[in-house]
């Protein structure tokens, strides 16, 4: 395993690969239960705070973003958890309205990366019901490769999704530079010797982006 380093600090080697997550980074998405229940018209459902770990990556919903269940098998058992609160429909709309598009700007960071010959991908939490909508985004189309967790069979932070992805992008750890909205995948990815910067959601992405890429001697 690669060494240690802080997160954030230039790597001495150039970049061979960019790597972004999508939601917060490449997409815009509802940031809380009660945002994705009000734009799925859902208001009255919002204040349920139990269903708020229908979409983060553990209970029911780590074995969806695996790939390890079915949509249907993952909204009868959310429902189930919840007691009847929701429809299976009404968890579906709340899924749905997760997605609010693409982050402006970010689909040119992309394109200009290809053009510059680095080798651009993805490493995200998602699963199969989500990716036909998030493959018809511009970043995210324009990608060379795309890292799946409902297609690895893993997810971030598990340490295996880092080493997982070296493999599928033919690059040592240490020649990536990740971009991630949420802290502890920085923190894992950084210990699996990666280049990994944060992302502020609530700012202004792209030039969050372009200045992370600056930091590492990415030249776009």
């Amino acid at each position: 395993m690669a060494d240690e380093q802080e997160p954030g600090t230039p790597s001495p080697q150039p970049m061979k690969v960019v790597c972004f997550d999508f939601g917060g980074v490449l997409v815009e998405i509802s940031r809380s239960w009660e945002e994705a229940c009000t734009r799925a018209g859902l208001r009255e459902l919002a204040d349920h705070g139990r269903a708020s770990s229908m979409l983060v990556a553990s209970g029911h919903a780590a074995g969806f973003q695996r790939g390890e269940t079915g949509f249907q098998e993952f909204l009868a058992e959310e429902a189930r958890r919840l007691e009847g609160r929701f429809t299976e429909e009404q968890l579906r709309e709340v899924h749905r309205h997760w997605l609010i598009g693409e982050v402006p700007g970010m689909d040119g960071v992309v394109d200009r990366l290809n053009a510059a010959g680095v080798l651009t991908a993805s490493l995200s939490n998602t699963d199969a019901e989500h990716w036909p909508i998030l493959r018809e985004m511009g970043a995210i189309g324009s990608l060379a490769m795309q890292g799946l967790s409902f297609e690895m069979g893993l997810l971030k932070p598990e340490p295996g999704i880092f080493h997982e992805a070296e493999l599928r992008f033919d690059a040592s750890a240490s020649t990536i530079l990740f971009f991630d909205d949420l802290q502890e995948n920085v923190d894992a990815a950084t210990r699996c010797g990666w280049n990994a910067i944060r992302i502020d959601p609530h700012e202004r992405v792209t030039p969050q982006v372009e200045r992370g890429l600056a930091a590492f001697g990415v030249a776009i």
